[in-house]
């Protein structure tokens, strides 16, 4: 278990008349967090936002009888360019965080940044229904309390909650399953909730019961229902898939979270990590509030049922390096992998590996939207990583192989995806072609003759196999086996560094103009900068389904 001491001057409070409202949220007062702000805008869309983190925490249509701790509050973190609130269900299959742009308030005194937990119980779940734009609306976060006008509701209190550490490490294996490289669809959200209602009025009563994202070359995305086979059809979400591929996923009761959010939405972005891992949907409430819901792969096999998460993004043992990720996160508040690794001068794998320490640490989030790494602090100490993450078997029968020099590469090539972009510098803008290579690495491994593994620009293992009997029972759903992590620690220092662009040609300018005027939209009218907003894949690129 991991203890968590929470101390609080006063119970949460939400007081409104006709003319005023006021959400309070009281703050740890270990972590002594102030911001108190007017909301100057989007009050409907905060008010959504929350009410869905709300029902995230509170309701859960899964009993679990291995849950024997407290229920830990929701994380609020202040930034100077944004809020954003945190919360893992307590069932552990679903991740939830509100986004608001500093822009929508107007901060009233001292500002005190940082990370704490909140009071946040189902009765202020509740009042928060009674937020209207038609109010002048407060938002005070704070660890010196409120005035409580309600008999009885008590003062100062402090409690010490028990939380399971399977629990704490879904949570921070989450942060390694946003940063995974995959498939990103910007979808429309009236067909989303199409899906929903489906999902909402038609129960299914046999398995299989998924959904089924197919990507077919130079065609839009479509979502398939399980078991009804019916399609959904995602208009104008596009995608770089130059082979037919179909991503399964799980865990699609979930999705009933955003239904009261999707009436309000302007676009809904979703970021699919592989069949059977998690995925994460960017709910767009207007330019300054975001709902992300992440959902895990599986409901039953959970992020933290199992170590594989971690293994796919593997921590790293440069503890010197991983302090200085640190220092730097601190000080600039957030940063990409490539700020990271030039402003420390090391490669941009080292600087993944040392910012997905991090993560797996609690000091640090990956924002899934911008790509950025953001300083967070999820306790007021930092966890125990060696009790959190204990050896794993795979590890050591991975080190033992290669001990044994019973690994042996045989093959190795790089697969080229080109991408032209037009990139700043200081002498104005340039056209170059962005290259992402996938290393693919074939090799033996004790008895295993046939094993192959896919590597991204940053070392992130995208696909395997193998011939084990571990591999044919669980593919990577659990993570990576001992023959693939042996090969895998092989093949890293073999890799070589290459230039990431080259000078763009006139075919490849040809080509990329050519599918730009194809995506943009028919009607003249529309506004030319939508044609962005449905980039089929992140900047990491690549195919990370295991086929």
């Amino acid at each position: 278990m991991t203890v968590v001491d929470l101390l609080y001057a006063t119970p949460s409070v939400f007081e409104s008349t006709r003319e005023r409202a006021l959400l309070g949220l009281s703050a740890d007062q270990h972590r002594p967090v102030r911001f108190h702000a007017k909301v100057a805008k989007d009050v409907l869309p905060i008010r959504l936002a929350l009410q869905a983190l709300g029902q995230l925490i509170w309701q859960s249509d899964e009993w679990s009888s291995e849950w024997m701790g407290g229920l830990m509050d929701p994380i609020i973190t202040v930034h100077p360019d944004r809020v954003f609130f945190e919360a893992f269900s307590q069932d552990q299959s679903s991740y939830g965080m509100v986004i608001v742009d500093r822009s929508c308030f107007a901060p009233e005194g001292e500002v005190r940044c940082g990370t704490t937990n909140v009071d946040f119980t189902a009765w202020l779940w509740a009042a928060l229904a009674e937020m209207r734009s038609s109010r002048e609306t407060h938002l005070r976060v704070g660890a010196e309390g409120f005035e409580v006008r309600t008999q009885g509701a008590g003062g100062r209190f402090e409690q010490k909650v028990e939380v399971p550490d399977a629990w704490v490490r879904g949570f921070l294996q989450l942060q390694g399953g946003m940063a995974m490289p995959g498939t990103k669809l910007t979808v429309r959200p009236v067909d989303l909730l199409s899906a929903v209602r489906y999902l909402t009025f038609t129960k299914a009563k046999m398995s299989p019961r998924a959904l089924r994202y197919v990507l077919t070359p130079g065609q839009d995305a479509k979502l398939v229902l399980e078991p009804w086979e019916h399609e959904v059809p995602l208009r104008g979400a596009t995608h770089g898939s130059t082979e037919p591929r179909t991503v399964r996923t799980w865990g699609r009761r979930r999705l009933r979270l955003l239904e009261p959010l999707l009436p309000y939405a302007d676009k809904v972005d979703i970021y699919l990590k592989g069949r059977a891992l998690p995925h994460f949907y960017g709910v767009h409430l207007g330019p300054g509030v975001r709902f992300v819901l992440g959902l895990s792969g599986w409901t039953e096999n959970r992020w933290t049922g199992t170590a594989g998460m971690d293994l796919l993004l593997e921590p790293g043992q440069d503890s010197e390096l991983t302090e200085r990720v640190l220092g730097l996160l601190r000080e600039r508040v957030h940063a990409s992998t490539d700020e990271v690794a030039r402003a420390l001068g090391v490669s941009k794998a080292q600087a993944a590996e040392a910012l997905a320490t991090q993560c797996a640490a609690g000091r640090a989030v990956f924002d899934v939207e911008a790509r950025h790494w953001r300083h967070r602090e999820l306790f007021a100490t930092p966890v125990n990583l060696g009790r959190l993450y204990p050896p794993d078997v795979r590890r050591e029968e991975a080190e033992r192989l290669v001990a044994a020099d019973a690994v042996k590469v045989t093959s190795e090539t790089t697969r080229e995806t080109r991408k032209v972009r037009k990139l700043p510098t200081p002498e104005g803008a340039v056209v170059r072609e962005v290259v992402h290579r996938d290393w693919v690495v074939h090799g033996h491994v004790g008895p295993q003759q046939g094993v192959e593994l896919v590597l991204n620009d940053e070392d992130r293992l995208l696909f395997g196999k193998c011939g084990c009997e571990y591999f044919r029972e669980h593919l990577m759903n659990q993570g990576p086996c001992a023959h693939l992590l042996a090969l895998l620690r092989l093949a890293k220092a073999r890799r070589k560094e290459l230039a990431s662009s080259v000078p763009s040609s006139a075919e490849a300018l040809a080509v990329s103009t050519t599918g730009a005027a194809a995506r943009r939209p028919r009607n003249e009218d529309a506004d030319t900068d939508e044609a962005d907003d449905t980039e089929a894949l992140d900047e990491d690129g690549g195919d990370d389904d295991n086929r």
